[in-house]
């Protein structure tokens, strides 16, 4: 399931209804990809700002995997709390546990901790007087639950369903649960337990969300790691596309999504 041979930052700009920048799937490092969506989150920002009709205010689309097994933090985490005494241990030597992460990153939007492997991730970003939120009728939270939904359907995924949310617990009984031990509403769940795992950061002009879309059961390492306890996983996880192949849709859909903005 590796990405496609894709500079990273290398951005196309696709002709639709509403034109959009998208960067194909490529595999770069953690530090590579939170630093880059926070410089084209604030470019975007500074441009509206200033009243600007420059590239920068144009959406994007990001796909991308990850080089060696990354933990990212949310922007308000601390390593710390997040993840008590394993934090002291892996920074002595980092990326040297051969349990723990390879990278750990702060990531430039809130939520939890994520482990980042055998998944792809998404990015969008979007002025927030873009056409796709006019009207208020339906939010982010819906209408990009809903792209995912109809892209994951369309590569052969089954037994998905928009949660409205659930709470989870914190391995070590300490600070906020690892991203994967709840659901927030309208994210995606396979086979009844969360698939895809979301984070979003506003500006005043702009809105950054990403998340990460599981195609292995590797993502429970997190747990594993802090607390010791193996997670009994057994959902088919063979069942699922490879990522290019859900790649290929999720770019369908999301040009068919901004196609159809009135």
């Amino acid at each position: 399931m590796q990405a496609r041979p894709h500079s990273p930052g290398q951005v196309s700009y696709l002709p639709a209804m509403h034109p959009f920048r998208f960067e194909p799937l490529h595999c770069a490092s953690g530090e590579h990809h939170m630093r880059h969506e926070e410089e084209q989150l604030l470019a975007m920002e500074a441009a509206l700002r200033a009243g600007e009709a420059s590239d920068a205010t144009l959406p994007l689309l990001r796909l991308y995997t990850w080089e060696v097994p990354t933990l990212t933090l949310g922007k308000s985490q601390t390593p710390e709390v997040a993840l008590g005494p394993r934090w002291e241990e892996w920074n002595r030597a980092p990326g040297r546990d051969p349990k723990g992460p390879g990278a750990l990153v702060k990531r430039p939007t809130g939520g939890r901790a994520v482990w980042h492997e055998e998944e792809i991730t998404y990015s969008v970003l979007f002025p927030l007087n873009h056409p796709l939120f006019r009207g208020g009728q339906r939010g982010p939270e819906e209408l990009f639950g809903t792209w995912l939904l109809e892209a994951a359907q369309r590569a052969g995924v089954r037994e998905l369903a928009l949660e409205r949310g659930k709470l989870g617990r914190d391995p070590l009984g300490v600070g906020a649960a690892p991203c994967f031990a709840s659901t927030s509403r309208h994210e995606l769940t396979w086979y009844g337990k969360k698939w895809v795992g979301s984070a979003r950061r506003l500006t005043s002009h702009a809105l950054l969300q990403h998340g990460a879309i599981r195609l292995g059961a590797a993502g429970d390492r997190l747990e594993e790691w802090l607390s010791g306890n193996r997670m009994a996983d057994e959902r088919p996880w063979q069942e699922l596309p490879a990522a290019d192949t859900l790649a290929t849709h999720l770019e369908a859909v999301f040009r068919e999504m901004m196609d159809e903005i009135s």
